[in-house]
């Protein structure tokens, strides 16, 4: 008669699995005097452990998937996301914004129609890239010459894919590296009809009513598209003979970004010379959403309703939208400075680039917020303000624990600081910590000693030439001041009217900033005693009556002394390490190396 006991059913490995199975089937009483290390018995058990082995890893997979945060296929992501009401990001075409000037026009008419996918290339790292106009534009003759303004190409191939509906049908995007925001799509009753209804995308169903022309669009598998069309209840349904034409772009995704240089090709201007300007380097290309970027943003968007309220619903919204972004940083008016009620402030640092340019300003601000914001909020840009870190670096070695000379250490010195930038600065809400650095240093290389590194910041400045200009911003950071001249707030050189001297900045210690020359003699020559202050507590610099016609260097920078080696980078500002300030030196540690002098010969270095 068998036992009461019950086979063991915590373990999930094979072998644990195996041990469970015998120590059950050896309670049996049948089964008391059986070897189960037997190879028939064995073979046998081991088939039992497999099968439930491989059962419950394909059960912990499938439970895995069901959820958006432990899922990992990138179809399950999406599937969740899309429960969520969230569709991934599509590949994104590289965007430019040209002028196009036509002269000689055959009967020179009053007016010219540049054509929707009008050709242009563009040769950009030795390789040919083919844009392509996404609207009509039209201009009027002035003289012999008709000039489209602000016409916008993507880069990429148009193409048309039509489908006649029938019970059960899928309406399929074929492309995976289709631009959904270049779709366009076009209804006729039947192949014989002539006249055509315009369908719009939408994603939000508040506002659709059972006659509206509209579709949604699905992520299916493949990382390819699906576009799905009203019940006649949320949207207008199609019917079956319906003829669908999606018209869209295939794009070659962020290869193209950057191009600055684009060329007529073809398109029916027919011309003898038509001239192209480039109003904005091509930018926004982008690969496909990834799955990471899903499973951050869907949860957000859907807490958010497609609706931009929060400081994080206008990052989840923008980001989703617009991918061609580094950093991004939103605050309210409430915490700007000085406060600006009924505004929010945007912050963003493109890809590949320092600032944003107006037209991809405008998309975001009258495409992607416009419908989300609410009214009685304002969006406002901010361009990034960059604090440059200069370092100046001193390593104290142990020339007897390498085999490495002192330049190929201060390179390797140089290479970690490169590490630590791309790791932890340049970005918004960033920090930059002394201590971290000097840790990281200190690592490098087992024969460094010690470093001593002193910090500025390097602020640059956009200079208005040849105008009497007030300037006035903050860093963010206290400024250091001892109460007397230390020179914590000085400038590189620059020329103003009336002078042919090469004018600094300096402050007195006590917040007030004064210009000066050099003499001959190295001698301050002060030209202007009272030409601005610092608030060493709040970290503002103000500037007034400042004339400059022209620079000495290539930029114009205030170059200041922090208080704290610990520099943190608020609103705007993005912390970085400016390596074309960047001093490196190696100085032998006399007490390591056990130098017969010792600390009679120690080299100091002033860390202030």
């Amino acid at each position: 008669m068998a036992t009461n006991n019950k086979i063991a059913v915590s373990e999930l490995d094979f072998d644990g699995i195996k041990n469970n199975l015998k120590t059950y089937l050896r309670g049996q009483s049948e089964l008391s005097d059986y070897n189960f290390d037997g190879s028939g018995l064995s073979l046998l058990l081991d088939i039992l452990a497999y099968n439930t082995h491989y059962n419950a890893l394909y059960t912990n997979l499938a439970i895995n998937e069901s959820w958006l945060d432990s899922a990992v296929k990138r179809d399950s992501i999406v599937s969740r996301a899309f429960e969520l009401g969230y569709t991934p990001r599509s590949a994104r075409a590289s965007t430019a914004v040209i002028n196009v000037i036509a002269t000689g026009v055959n009967d020179n008419p009053t007016s010219l129609i540049l054509a929707k996918n009008t050709m242009f290339r563009t040769s950009l790292n030795n390789k040919q890239y083919t844009f392509y106009s996404t609207h009509a534009s039209t201009a009027i003759r002035i003289g012999n010459k008709y000039t489209f303004s602000n016409v916008e190409i993507k880069e990429g191939t148009p193409l048309k894919e039509t489908y006649v509906v029938n019970t059960g049908t899928r309406v399929l995007i074929s492309n995976k590296n289709c631009d959904t925001t270049t779709i366009a799509v076009t209804v006729r009753d039947t192949l014989s009809s002539t006249s055509e209804t315009v369908y719009t995308q939408v994603e939000d169903i508040l506002s659709v009513k059972a006659s509206d022309p509209v579709y949604f669009i699905k992520e299916i598998e493949g990382k390819k598209y699906e576009l799905q069309f009203g019940n006649g209840r949320i949207g207008k349904a199609l019917q079956n003979g319906n003829v669908v034409t999606i018209a869209y772009m295939v794009t070659n995704k962020d290869v193209a970004n950057g191009a600055r240089a684009f060329k007529y090709e073809s398109g029916g201007l027919y011309a003898n010379s038509v001239s192209v300007e480039t109003r904005t380097l091509s930018y926004g290309g982008a690969e496909t959403e990834s799955v990471e970027s899903i499973k951050h943003s869907a949860p957000r968007m859907f807490s958010a309703v497609n609706r931009a309220v929060t400081i994080e619903d206008y990052k989840t919204i923008i980001q989703k939208h617009y991918p061609h972004i580094d950093a991004i940083n939103v605050w309210s008016g409430a915490e700007n400075h000085p406060p600006v009620y009924g505004k929010v402030f945007i912050a963003i640092k493109p890809s590949n680039e320092t600032v944003l340019s107006p037209n991809a300003k405008n998309i975001i601000k009258s495409e992607i917020l416009k419908s989300r914001n609410l009214v009685t909020i304002t969006p406002e840009f901010v361009d990034p303000f960059y604090l440059n870190i200069a370092l100046d670096t001193t390593i104290y070695y142990d020339p007897k624990l390498t085999t490495k000379t002192n330049y190929e250490l201060e390179a390797l010195v140089k290479q970690s600081i490169a590490s630590y930038n791309d790791s932890d600065l340049k970005q918004f809400d960033s920090a930059f910590r002394y201590s971290k650095l000097m840790n990281i240093i200190d690592s490098t290389d087992t024969s460094i000693t010690s470093n001593i590194t002193t910090v500025k910041i390097r602020r640059p400045v956009t200079v208005k030439y040849n105008t009497t200009a007030r300037y006035n911003f903050h860093i963010d950071n206290p400024i250091y001041s001892a109460g007397v001249p230390e020179e914590a707030v000085t400038s590189t050189g620059f020329y103003v009217s009336g002078s042919n001297e090469v004018q600094y900045l300096i402050d007195d210690g006590y917040g007030v900033i004064k210009r000066y020359y050099l003499d001959l003699n190295n001698t301050k020559i002060y030209t202007n005693t009272n030409q601005g202050f610092v608030n060493y507590t709040t970290g503002e610099i103000i500037l007034n009556d400042l004339t400059i016609t022209r620079l000495a260097v290539s930029d114009f920078s205030l170059i200041i002394k922090p208080h704290s080696n610990d520099i943190i980078s608020v609103r705007e500002h993005i912390a970085q390490i400016d390596f074309n300030n960047v001093k490196i030196s190696s100085v032998v540690d006399t007490i390591s190396s056990g130098n017969s002098y010792g600390g009679t010969s120690y080299t100091f270095t002033p860390s202030r």
